[in-house]
């Protein structure tokens, strides 16, 4: 099973709480999108496992568990990566994200090759 972390908050910066405030939109849709993803997945058959970051946006930690990684919108700029590579990174857009539209999702993590 490959493990897909999905990520909703920027990377904590000095001066800012580490606390977690739900996402950079403010809409609380983070679970919902896990919920359906992988629901969704589990129809196709899929390897992969969609899950909650848990580490407030620690790369170091995600990087250790993802085989890919699902930015809501909004972190393209906000969120490290360091040297985790690029093209395991998803960003979704502000209209897929909010409409929870899956397919171009899906469709990116099963062309990651493991």
């Amino acid at each position: 099973m490959s493990t897909a972390i999905v990520v909703y908050q920027s990377t904590p910066m000095f001066g800012k709480s580490t606390l977690p405030d739900g996402n950079i939109l403010g809409t609380f849709k983070q679970n919902k999108l896990v919920t359906k993803l992988n629901q969704s997945l589990e129809k196709r058959n899929s390897h992969w496992i969609a899950v909650l970051d848990d580490s407030i946006a620690d790369i170091d930690v995600i990087a250790q568990e993802a085989d890919a990684i699902i930015c809501v919108p909004g972190l393209q700029k906000q969120f490290e990566l360091k040297d985790y590579p690029k093209e395991k990174v998803f960003y979704f857009d502000s209209l897929s994200y909010h409409d929870l539209a899956l397919d171009k999702v899906i469709d990116f993590l099963e062309s990651i090759q493991q």
